[in-house]
């Protein structure tokens, strides 16, 4: 009987963690365009988001806005509702939202927090940039073939929800995505050789991005990709890194219709951990002609220490947000739509320059980079002043409240005795005044009792004298 007792008690627990589970997922639109209303998902948060089917230069189909469902442990449990914008564009090309149901629709998001992003200068040499020696995207790439020897630099966008989104501040090996090389790979086989870095500052791929952190991970590197009908897989080998990850694309944009790849990716520190994801993990993104699953492991936990350390913490969950300053880091976790543009009004002294001006600065920070750096770290101290004199503020405030309080409770403390006291001997008096009339009644009885035998004795006095 107990013991049928505890299944009961375990099966009642286990259906209120079931509904909990249920209750705390949401419903989203499931669909291709910005204004689509197709099928749903349930998930933990509904997105908007970007795919381009691409293999390096070559568009393999036409950039679409995707709706659908995001979930899984690499997700961040307290991901703002926001959307991001490219400068200059009314649409967004990225938004979180798990507010309510169907949040992702046109109208919900116009009412989400609005983010700014700007693009960024990056170097380009290679085929793929003709004439021109810089560059305007999302990101900057540095790409090497080992096999070949051949190294491209350039720009890219963001091509596939949540994925590339985790490698910003890395070098992979391979490419976590078609598009993260130029024109250095033809094949799957062909790319299992390429070492592809991406990072998110202006001219941060002047030269390779050097990861510091030590490689204590042992990974399989492997890459399959299908198109037209037709797929192509490479060998599979080994490779060191600071993480393991593994991404698998499914779609029916384009006619890339899967591209799936494991390697290893091992991060510089110099471009945070995007706000929405989380070291390591898994993340998944569903939409009707769109799959899209990264994960990311490692055994090392002095890497997840340096991540977690450098993840981005949004302005609105500030002390005091400052909606004019937007801080450096938010460039790493932009995903425009806008295509890369090149320079091509430059003529040719002005490009020479530029790129003499890029080479003898290297590792080095633009002028441009330090003074908004500058500039971000002059707001930031002029916020903190600002909140320790509200903190200060508050504080005096609060104490003046506590002694105005403090005062009106003495006073009532010290009026109240003055009030007639009730008297507490109310029992004994009527005690006393009791004993009293008892008293006077003994008393009578006595004085009515001498007074009876004084008449008595008298009476027989009198009987005995004859008279």
């Amino acid at each position: 009987m107990p013991k049928t007792k505890w299944r009961l008690n375990q099966s009642i627990i286990l259906f209120f963690i079931a509904q909990f589970s249920v209750s705390a997922a949401v419903k989203c639109f499931d669909c291709v365009g910005m204004d689509c209303m197709g099928s749903f998902c349930e998930g933990e948060y509904c997105m908007i988001s970007q795919y381009a089917p691409r293999w390096g230069t070559a568009r393999w189909g036409e950039p679409e806005i995707v709706k659908g469902c995001a979930k899984g442990s690499m997700l961040g449990k307290d991901v703002r509702s926001h959307c991001e914008y490219a400068e200059d564009t009314d649409e967004p090309f990225t938004c979180f939202c798990n507010g309510k149901d169907l949040c992702n629709s046109r109208k919900s998001s116009r009412k989400l927090e609005r983010e700014d992003v700007e693009l960024i200068q990056c170097v380009c040499s290679g085929a793929h940039c003709k004439n021109d020696k810089t560059c305007v995207g999302e990101l900057c790439t540095f790409v090497e073939n080992h096999v070949t020897e051949q190294v491209e630099q350039g720009c890219t966008n963001a091509s596939v929800p949540l994925i590339e989104r985790r490698a910003i501040g890395s070098c992979m090996a391979p490419p976590i995505t078609g598009a993260m090389h130029h024109t250095v790979a033809k094949d799957a086989h062909s790319l299992l050789g390429v070492e592809s870095c991406i990072c998110g500052t202006d001219y941060c791929n002047s030269e390779k991005p050097k990861p510091t952190a030590p490689e204590n991970e042992k990974c399989t590197a492997y890459v399959e990709v299908t198109t037209m009908g037709t797929t192509t897989r490479s060998k599979n080998i080994s490779c060191t890194g600071e993480y393991c990850y593994t991404a698998s694309i499914k779609s029916k944009l384009g006619i890339m219709s899967s591209y799936r790849t494991l390697g290893c990716a091992s991060f510089t520190g110099e471009d945070p951990l995007p706000e929405e994801l989380d070291p390591t993990g898994c993340a998944t993104f569903t939409s009707e002609n769109l799959e899209v699953k990264t994960c990311f492991k490692t055994k090392d936990k002095a890497a997840v220490g340096r991540a977690l350390a450098s993840k981005q913490i949004p302005e609105s969950r500030q002390s005091k947000p400052s909606k004019g300053n937007k801080q450096k880091s938010q460039k790493s976790k932009s995903k425009p739509v806008m295509e890369v543009e090149y320079d091509n009004e430059e003529d040719e002294e002005e490009s020479e320059e530029k790129e003499e001006k890029v080479k003898g600065k290297s590792n080095q920070k633009t002028v441009k980079e330090r003074i908004r750096a500058e500039e971000a770290r002059k707001t930031v101290e002029k916020e903190e002043e600002e909140a320790e004199e509200e903190a200060v503020e508050e504080e005096k405030e609060e104490k003046a409240a506590a002694a105005v309080e403090s005062s009106s409770k003495k006073s009532f403390i010290f009026q109240k005795p003055t009030q007639p006291p009730i008297p507490d001997d109310s029992n004994t008096t009527m005690i006393t005044v009791f004993v009293l009339i008892i008293l006077c009644i003994l008393g009578s009885g006595i004085v009515w009792k001498f007074e009876l035998h004084k008449k008595l004795k008298r009476s027989n006095y009198d009987s005995v004298a004859g008279g």
